[in-house]
């Protein structure tokens, strides 16, 4: 990360999070592994947002869900 970047995520964030790189590039299974798993978890995370099983294009980004979370925000 430049310096700017990594200042302004300093800021924001502190010591909160910690960002770890690996040393090596990943195998092309362990790389299928590891995007399989993001899914899985976008996936979940979105299930507990809408309390109903994303459709495909909200998965994609085709959908805005944020007038569905507002509107369950207000309740």
């Amino acid at each position: 990360m430049g310096q700017r970047i990594l200042k302004n995520f300093q800021k924001r964030f502190g010591d909160r999070i910690n960002v770890a790189y690996r040393e090596r590039a990943c195998s092309p299974d362990e790389q299928d592994i590891q995007n399989k798993a993001l899914a899985g978890a976008v996936i979940q995370v979105l299930t507990g947002l809408l309390k109903r099983e994303p459709t495909q294009d909200e998965l994609l980004g085709i959908t805005d869900i944020g007038p569905v979370l507002k509107s369950r925000l207000k309740k």
